[in-house]
């Protein structure tokens, strides 16, 4: 029993051996999708088996890279087979970013444990090409005739190209936006229809702004402009914006007729009316066919109320609106004799062409009546430079009233004449003063451009110049008191007109700026000139200023004199010669100067020390002595035999150091190595030797003996 079972395990575990992995047998290898795609798409068939006949089921293993539509991709069931499918809105195919994805595909056993079967699919992004407009142009010009255009009218074709051919939307754009209502275009053809007859459109052109997409891109606008010739003309009126006056005892008959016409014969024209006032608009027949203004009820002034009415117009075609016009209707009162209070008046008014309130009123039983206004011929009215409003009774200027300079009088005196229906009237003075008002905006005295120079170390703050203006105002009011304004950032000009440098800039730069003068006037207000002034400041390199000379006074005095006098005419003429003469002229006051100060310092001392010297034994140098090693002692008397010379060298040694030359040194002073006499001085041992090397001097009359002990060192330099 023990071995049937054995075997029962070995020949199952034997079978358990032999199962099938799966396998992918067929699936596209490369697919592609269109950047910006918004539908689901199947990008590969993939058939997977397993010879064991065992279930099987593919699934997206890995997508790489991973970034924007890492998981776009998904394996699903399109029987008999399974599907690798694109799914739109799960992430953004971005061509520039990712131009194609590698999507892992695994098909595994449902079965039994086997390797998964794992293939490799490539999905190739393809990049979206924007539709383009046929013709590809932005400007279309295009006209119509208005009375021959007809509503449903195809005005224009707007053809879109799509090379991936996408589906194209059209959509429009109508300037001005009022005539939008009369204009449609098919989003999907592209037709630009009218609406209406183009007879009835109020304007005479009309633009559309076209733009169209794929989806993906929008592209546009594609510009038509569409003037109209012949377009519809609303109606105008003449003679309404006014003032009727209708006296309370008119009879019910026509009291005005409005003149409103259309520009298009044939049009029939119909107007609105409102008032604020209705009970006065009542008083009247406007019954928006006939153009005439009734009185259709009798007109009672007494009823304050109903003195005036004013009347908002507005008439069409059908068509097209006109502006809104206004009629004012005033009720009048039975005529009296006027008077106008008071019989004399003085007003003050400005200069210039103004119609101004005389200050007087006009008393009248039956006020208010029609009064009717005019100078009296008894007015000196020199070349008809003085009127009167007929209407209202304000005195007014006909010319451009100048009083600037005395160019006119400043006082005038008017009679007005007040004449009402009945032909009663009244006169009255009015003395007129008419004041310099500011009215002439300053203008620069130097119409060309201001240029200035300054250096790049000019100080902030230094004054370039002065920019002036004038004005023909006189000082009323402040208004002939000018200021000025301007900024050029480093440069600005003052409320003085100074030109100031606010901060110096590098040599070369330039600064160029527009400055404005105000007056202060304060009738009707401050003007600025009209013109400005152009400012321009160049910046050149600094000039280098000589250093202050600390030589002796006489050298000084001399050496700066000369200076100045030579180097006056070469600035003139060369800027960098000027600076190497004073470089020059420094340079040997200075050499002079230290010459006097040594010749000062240590002339008399050598002088002093070297009175008993031998001048001919100081030409040359002294000779170290011979020592011997026993020392005699002689008569004091008798003199020491001069020593024993040495052979002369090839090369004198020249005399001590002065000023720069080489002197030749005793062997004791230890030279590390010997000098080279042909060049020019070192003395790099001073500071052992300081302040001066003396020389020994020997002494002729100094006995032999005492020649071994040192001899003492003189104060005394060898010249």
């Amino acid at each position: 029993m023990v071995t049937k079972c054995l075997h029962l395990f070995a020949f199952a575990s034997t079978f358990a051996l032999t199962w099938a992995s799966p396998n992918i047998t067929a699936f596209q290898k490369v697919a592609v999708v269109k950047e910006g795609s918004q539908v689901n798409s199947v990008l590969s068939t993939i058939t997977c088996s397993d010879s064991d006949g065992d279930l099987t089921a593919t699934y997206v293993k890995s997508v790489s890279p991973s970034t924007l539509c890492g998981k776009c991709f998904e394996v699903l069931s399109c029987l008999p087979n399974e599907c690798l499918q694109y799914r739109a809105g799960v992430g953004t195919l971005d061509y520039s970013t990712a131009s194609s994805y590698l999507v892992t595909v695994s098909c595994e056993d449902l079965v039994h444990s086997d390797p998964d079967a794992t293939e490799v699919i490539e999905v190739k992004v393809l990049p979206n090409a924007p539709p383009h407009f046929d013709p590809d142009v932005k400007f279309v010009p295009l006209t119509k005739d208005g009375p021959t255009t007809k509503a449903g009218t195809v005005l224009y074709q707007v053809d879109g190209i799509d090379p991936e051919d996408d589906d194209i939307t059209y959509s429009m754009n109508v300037l001005p936006a009022t005539s939008a209502k009369n204009y449609q275009i098919n989003p999907l053809t592209g037709e630009i229809k009218a609406l209406i007859d183009l007879s009835k459109e109020c304007l005479s052109s009309v633009t559309f702004e076209v733009t169209m997409t794929d989806g993906h891109s929008s592209v546009g606008p594609q510009v038509i402009d569409m003037p109209i010739s012949n377009p519809n003309v609303a109606p105008t009126a003449s003679n309404l914006d006014t003032t009727i006056q209708i006296p309370e005892d008119h009879s019910l008959t026509t009291a005005y007729t409005m003149a409103i016409i259309d520009g298009n014969p044939g049009d029939k024209v119909t107007y609105t009316t409102s008032s604020t006032n209705a009970a006065g608009l009542a008083q009247y027949k406007m019954d928006g066919k006939s153009l005439n203004v009734d009185v259709q009820q009798a007109l009672d002034y007494e009823q304050a109320s109903l003195r005036q009415t004013d009347v908002t117009i507005q008439a069409t075609d059908g068509n097209c609106p006109s502006p809104p016009y206004t009629l004012r209707i005033k009720v009048t009162d039975v005529n009296e004799k006027p008077v106008i209070t008071p019989s004399r008046t003085n007003v003050e008014v400005c200069e210039g062409v103004q119609e101004f309130d005389p200050g007087y009123t006009v008393v009248d039983p039956d006020t208010p009546d029609t009064q009717t206004w005019s100078l009296s011929s008894t007015m000196s009215n020199t070349n008809g430079r003085f009127g009167i409003n007929r209407n209202t009774g304000w005195l007014k200027t006909l010319i451009d009233y100048d009083v600037d300079k005395g160019a006119m009088t400043s006082t005038v005196t008017y009679t007005v004449l007040v004449t009402d229906k009945g032909g009663l009237s009244s006169t009255a003075t009015v003395g007129v003063t008419f004041l310099d008002c500011n009215d002439n905006a300053p203008i620069f005295d130097q119409q060309q451009a201001y240029t200035y120079a300054a250096t790049e170390c000019t100080a902030a703050g230094a004054k370039l110049g002065t920019i002036t203006a004038t004005d023909r105002d006189s000082s009323r009011e402040q208004n002939n008191v000018i200021y000025y304004e301007g900024s050029g950032g480093s440069v600005k000009v003052g409320t003085g007109g100074e030109v100031v440098v606010v901060q110096a800039l590098p040599a070369g730069s330039v600064v160029t700026f527009n400055a404005y003068a105000y007056d202060r006037g304060q009738t009707p207000g401050p003007l600025r000139s009209v013109n400005p002034a152009v400012i321009s400041v160049r910046f050149t390199p600094c000039p280098t200023t000589p250093p202050p000379v600390t030589a002796a006074p006489v050298v000084t005095v001399t050496t700066t004199t000369t200076t100045t006098t030579t180097a006056a005419p070469l600035v003139t003429k060369s800027v960098d010669n000027l600076w190497w003469i004073i470089l020059a002229a420094l340079l040997g006051a200075a050499m002079l100067g230290l010459l006097s100060y040594m010749l000062w310092k240590y002339g008399s001392l050598c002088l002093h020390g070297c009175k008993k010297l031998n001048c001919r034994q100081c030409k040359a140098r002294p000779k170290p002595r011979v020592v011997t090693p026993k020392i005699e002692r002689r008569p004091p008397l008798q003199k020491a035999p001069p020593p024993p010379q040495e052979p002369e060298e090839p090369e004198a040694p020249g005399p001590g150091f002065l000023f720069g030359f080489w002197k030749e040194r005793y062997p004791n002073d230890d030279f590390k190595q010997m000098p080279d006499r042909k060049r020019l001085p070192t003395p790099g041992d001073m500071d052992d030797h300081y302040p001066h090397t003396l020389d020994p001097v020997d002494d002729p009359l100094q006995p032999q003996h005492e020649a071994l002990v040192e001899p003492p060192k003189k104060k005394c330099i060898i010249m």
